[in-house]
């Protein structure tokens, strides 16, 4: 895959920049922890310098903002209704249940999006709650598109400095970074339901 995506950015530029940042965030199998370092390496060793790196990573992050507006529209559209018809029938949730939960999200939202887009395992996600709220999709964007950019800056200077070095380490600790992923997740979930019950008892 390295090699597959590397080959890619080195012959077509920006355009796929663009598309690999898209599609990292629709096909998880694609990590930004490993196409952003890609770029930042691309635009070191064909001498595009600082300037050229900073351009590819912002390009990136508008793909990735396109990717997470995709998901936040699927979301919106199917994940309310399917969710409430799922707890309904199987009394797991109710009308009211569901509306704390919007509710709450909307209240910290910006800061969920924001945070969210620079978290392994959870940038791809965040875009669910927000689209299943229906967060205004301005804020949504904006938030998104500055989370988006300080990660990919991020990335992408690691990999213009550190270069191979890098993509070896994340290589062989891929799945540390799917461990802590998954262990921010339950910890933001576990904060989410202390609220939620805190807010049941008042």
């Amino acid at each position: 895959m390295i090699e597959i995506i590397a080959g890619w950015i080195a012959n077509y530029g920006y355009p796929a920049v663009f598309a690999a940042a898209l599609l990292e965030n629709l096909f998880p199998p694609i990590p930004s922890e490993l196409v952003f370092p890609l770029v930042g390496f691309s635009a070191q060793t064909n001498d595009l310098g600082m300037a050229g790196a900073i351009g590819m990573a912002i390009v990136g992050a508008v793909g990735s903002t396109v990717g997470a507006i995709i998901i936040y529209f699927i979301a919106l559209k199917i994940g309310l209704p399917t969710i409430t018809r799922i707890g309904k029938r199987y009394h797991l949730l109710s009308e009211s249940d569901l509306k704390k939960t919007e509710t709450w999200f909307v209240r910290h939202g910006e800061l969920a999006v924001f945070l969210g887009r620079m978290a392994p395992g959870i940038r791809e996600l965040i875009s669910i709650p927000a689209g299943i709220a229906e967060m205004n999709i301005v804020r949504f964007t904006f938030f998104t598109f500055i989370g988006s950019c300080i990660w990919s800056l991020f990335l992408t200077l690691v990999g213009f400095f550190i270069g191979d070095a890098w993509i070896r380490f994340y290589g062989n600790y891929s799945q540390v970074f799917d461990i802590a992923g998954i262990t921010l997740i339950l910890v933001i979930i576990a904060i989410v339901a202390i609220k939620y019950y805190k807010g049941r008892q008042k």
